[in-house]
């Protein structure tokens, strides 16, 4: 029996809108029909149109889960282009916020994965992990979510002792907690049975697709802009790089918990070496003309931005986000794929439609 199935553009199984019109023969995906576009919102064409204080304001709404990443890849693009140095207190801070954004969204996105394979005990811990990380950024940052720290030439406000000091206790415990959960959740059967040679990409289909970030490296690409083109103080930081081969399921679910635990190390780590000295940014009163650009390792991987100027304002933006799920990258994953997969097979992507369509 042939029939057409639709899921979306809103599904609960989503975490944006995105449609999938899926031809099944039997329980078999045989033909995958991929549409996008819910959320387009052209940022990279308004930021000319606007102020600097407004600009930096509109990157910071640009994604819920990258928000610090967003501000952070403009800042470093303004700073190239008025040749600011960031003081090293301000580095290590925004690395900490960096690794805590990564550590949030990558709790999220297992959370969700966990949900969808029926493991309500792994799920439940993942959403405590997450209270406590978003009980770190309120105390790193004075907020629990979208961290709008960043300011050209530093941050916006310094990391006080007290704060400092309940920081690492909390970082500590959550790790301790992060690291028990994967000991045991790592080598669960039932786990195992779901995900492997589930939802496969290969390598050599990852490259080719240009995919970066924990997608990428669960294919076995070992791209991590944090090891080979190190910014802030990352360089001062011990980042270990976590890769998977399987390009399936399972080994996608690994690298997001794996780089979830180093993240949460990455944070304890810059706070507890936090330097003393400067850390004020702020939004300079001219611009130079020319043309900067910048690069983070946002948590879904490598983003982009460049920026033209003629002196006076911004007159152009390019902002390149991780590759997300397109149509190929869809037939790849899904074809030949059975039903029942399909949800769990689209979120191990984590697919982040804020950034693609932005």
């Amino acid at each position: 029996m042939s029939y057409t199935l639709a899921l979306g553009p809103f599904d609960a199984n989503w975490r944006g809108p995105l449609r999938l019109v899926l031809t099944i023969e039997g329980d078999v995906v045989t033909d995958v029909a991929y549409e996008a576009g819910y959320n387009e919102r052209g940022c990279a064409e308004r930021i000319p149109r606007l102020n600097l204080e407004q600009a930096l304001h509109l990157v910071s709404r640009i994604c819920g889960s990258d928000s610090h990443a967003h501000t952070l890849a403009f800042c470093q693009a303004l700073e190239a282009l008025l040749g600011l140095t960031v003081p090293e207190r301000a580095a290590y801070l925004r690395c900490a916020v960096a690794e805590l954004e990564r550590l949030i969204a990558h709790l999220s996105a297992l959370t969700t994965l966990f949900d969808m394979l029926g493991q309500a005990r792994y799920a439940d811990r993942l959403r405590k992990l997450s209270e406590g990380a978003h009980q770190a950024m309120l105390l790193l940052t004075g907020t629990r979510s979208l961290p709008n720290i960043c300011l050209p030439g530093g941050v916006r406000q310094d990391l006080e002792d007290e704060q400092r000091s309940e920081l690492l206790t909390v970082q500590a415990k959550l790790n301790r907690r992060l690291f028990s959960l994967i000991d045991r959740a790592i080598d669960e059967r039932a786990l195992l049975a779901r995900t492997v040679n589930v939802g496969a990409i290969s390598t050599t289909a990852a490259a080719q697709f240009g995919l970066r970030g924990p997608l990428g490296r669960g294919s076995g690409l070992t791209a991590d802009l944090r090891l080979e083109q190190p910014y802030a103080a990352y360089e001062q930081l011990t980042v270990r790089l976590v890769v998977q081969d399987g390009g399936d399921v399972y080994a996608r679910l690994v690298v997001l918990l794996l780089e979830a635990l180093e993240s949460g190390k990455l944070v304890e780590q810059a706070i507890e070496r936090l330097p003393t000295g400067d850390w004020q940014g702020a939004l300079p009163n001219t611009l130079v003309a020319g043309s900067a650009e910048a690069a983070v390792e946002s948590p879904h991987g490598l983003l982009q931005y460049r920026l033209e100027s003629d002196g006076r304002r911004i007159t152009g933006a390019v902002i390149d986000p991780p590759h997300q799920l397109d149509r190929l990258l869809a037939r790849t994953l899904l074809i030949g794929a059975l039903l029942d997969n399909v949800p769990l097979i689209v979120s191990s992507t984590d697919p982040c439609i804020a950034c693609a369509e932005c």
